[in-house]
């Protein structure tokens, strides 16, 4: 036979034969579950057409079929399994075939080497997704630990203060928040402190400077001489220790329950109000916001006559996101719900905001103190 005439022969797969010698090699439980025949006669009729000289779009139809297999055999059975039954099955199949036509050889190198980098390419992506779905594992049970740690940073107990009613509420959009609120009483001072803070974020960056703003103002009640040295002395700390793209508004106060008055440090927050006289006014800034730079804070003083409420929240009870309603309908609300003691008035806030928004888009924060008696 001349050059001419060899050139035009063309290795033709037995595909009966090829396939018995693959599932020959196969265990009889491999055959009813992993690799069935019909799976076994799909991979070499298209092998059967690249030997014959067909298109790349037919190894492109192969390389996707071996993945899919390989993938459900290692889920299964491991990646071993998937080399063994796949790759290797396809080795034992082609060997008759490359020793009766030696031309078809090259070929069906190839052909495995395709099978093989399939059988590879889906071991890497299952590892891939199996640590990506390790990480996000450890960051859910990190997430729940630190949701516990900030629910202990909560109030457990609201002090009971004579002649007056105090309570406060957080409700974070996700498993950690930025917002934050606290009472703590001073009997031997005479002082109860009150916090309500909203630290710009949410996660754990956020849940972590909460604490910390928990913790520095907290420290420096003792040897300040106001709250607005306490607000000073924090604000310097926060400046010189976090990052400046972080910000806290916050509205602290010492409450002196002996003579009826609240003295109120905001920095930068809103909305504050105070429901004095059957009129609800705006307690205005006395301060930037809490990280920016170094400043120093103004005090308001606030009476508290009998009826008397002062109100703050975070923006994610007025505002969660750009068609809110805003500030208006909380003031009405205020107004309207008066009477209500102040856990009412918390959870009656909070639950129309939620009908209003639905799921809390933004960390949802509510502090009210009322003047009983």
């Amino acid at each position: 036979m001349d050059a001419t005439a060899r050139q035009s022969v063309v290795p033709v797969l037995d595909r009966e034969e090829a396939q018995a010698e693959w599932l020959r090699a196969l265990p009889a439980e491999v055959r009813r579950s992993l690799l069935r025949p019909k799976d076994v006669a799909r991979l070499l009729e298209r092998v059967g057409g690249l030997l014959a000289g067909a298109g790349p779009d037919v190894l492109t139809d192969l390389k996707e079929e071996v993945y899919r297999l390989a993938r459900s055999i290692q889920e299964r059975a491991g990646h071993e399994a998937a080399l063994r039954y796949l790759r290797d099955g396809m080795a034992a199949a082609l060997l008759p075939c490359v020793r009766q036509s030696p031309e078809c050889a090259e070929t069906a190198t190839r052909i495995i080497l395709k099978i093989s980098d399939a059988v590879w390419e889906a071991h890497a992506n299952s590892l891939e997704q199996d640590i990506r779905l390790q990480h996000l594992e450890r960051m859910h049970q990190e997430l729940m630990l630190a949701k516990r740690i900030q629910e202990r940073l909560l109030p457990r107990a609201i002090p009971q203060v004579p002649g007056f009613d105090i309570a406060g509420k957080v409700l974070p959009a996700a498993e950690v928040g930025g917002d934050y609120w606290s009472c703590k009483n001073y009997p031997e001072d005479g002082v109860v402190t009150l916090k309500l803070a909203d630290v710009t974020g949410h996660g754990i960056a956020a849940a972590t400077l909460v604490a910390a703003v928990k913790f520095i103002s907290g420290g420096y009640y003792r040897g300040s001489r106001s709250a607005a040295e306490v607000m000073s002395r924090t604000n310097h700390v926060l400046v010189k220790e976090t990052p400046n793209e972080i910000l806290v508004t916050m509205v602290y106060g010492w409450l002196y329950p002996a003579t009826r008055e609240l003295v109120v440090v905001n920095a930068g927050h809103s909305p504050v109000w105070h429901y004095h006289g059957g009129i609800l006014r705006h307690v205005p800034p006395t301060g930037l916001a809490l990280g920016m730079i170094e400043t120093r804070y103004g005090e308001v003083r606030l009476p508290m006559d009998p009826g008397d409420i002062f109100f703050t929240c975070s923006d994610g009870v007025t505002d969660p996101f750009a068609d809110a309603l805003g500030e208006e309908w909380v003031q009405e609300l205020l107004k309207a719900c008066a009477h209500l003691c102040a856990r009412d008035l918390v959870d009656h806030v909070l639950e129309e905001a939620l009908a209003v928004y639905g799921a809390p888009h933004d960390d949802m924060s509510v502090l009210a103190v009322k003047r009983t008696g």
